[in-house]
């Protein structure tokens, strides 16, 4: 299976304010939290986290900003590959094996790979006992999942369509040749389309402020869906 590790930062683009049918945003992209990956192919990374954090939200009601930089440094015996690829399933096996992650205060992000030093953050958060792959090509099944939390996601998103969008639903040809991982975090429709709402790791000057909402339901690429978004749905297990 390839790694994920897609990386681009298109221009400044203005979002617009929406109301959700259902929402699981969580207010981390407005505090300390880095949701830039830069020039390190460490998407995967950021979905791995991403879904630790939204889970730690849901369970308690707190905020807890956890290290990408952990997962680039620390995880490749578990089959990642730092700034130049990896998975989340991966992520979340070294996450358990270490029980849970650094405070990405006290392992911050540098977008290049270095020394682990996990054994030196202090305290660790939310650590998985596993993780659980929701039915491929099924977009009721990922819409079960991302009912009850966030679910990574991987995409194609080397294409036009994708690399520039800037706001409203995503209904343009991005392809199913998987290179990038995102986040779920929500669902909803707009003007009669039904979308999901995806949290990328390109910064909050792509996109809507650092999401895109991605045609739900639209025939794209068959049970595959838009940029191939049914085909790797997952979230990790507690």
């Amino acid at each position: 299976m390839n790694k994920l590790r897609l990386m681009f930062l298109p221009g400044l683009q203005k979002a617009k304010n929406r109301t959700f049918f259902f929402d699981l945003i969580y207010t981390l992209d407005k505090s300390q939290k880095n949701t830039n990956q830069g020039d390190c192919g460490s998407c995967w990374a950021f979905s791995t986290t991403g879904s630790l954090e939204c889970d730690y939200a849901i369970k308690t009601g707190s905020l807890v900003s956890l290290s990408e930089q952990q997962l680039v440094d620390c995880s490749s015996s578990y089959g990642n590959n730092g700034c130049n690829g990896g998975w989340y399933y991966y992520g979340w096996e070294y996450a358990k094996s270490d029980k849970g992650l650094c405070t990405e205060a006290s392992y911050p992000y540098t977008g290049v790979g270095g020394t682990c030093k996990s054994s030196s953050c202090g305290t660790k958060y939310d650590s998985p006992a596993g993780y659980t792959k929701v039915t491929a090509d099924d977009p009721t099944a990922l819409e079960t999942a991302a009912a009850a939390g966030c679910v990574s996601v991987a995409i194609e998103a080397d294409q036009f369509a994708f690399q520039y969008y800037s706001s409203g639903v995503l209904t343009g040809t991005c392809g199913t040749t998987i290179d990038h991982a995102v986040l779920v975090v929500g669902y909803g429709t707009e003007s009669g389309q039904d979308y999901w709402k995806v949290k990328n790791s390109w910064g909050t000057s792509w996109g809507e402020q650092g999401y895109v909402l991605i045609c739900r339901n639209c025939n794209a690429n068959g049970a595959e869906g838009e940029c191939g978004i049914n085909m790797y749905p997952a979230y990790p297990t507690f």
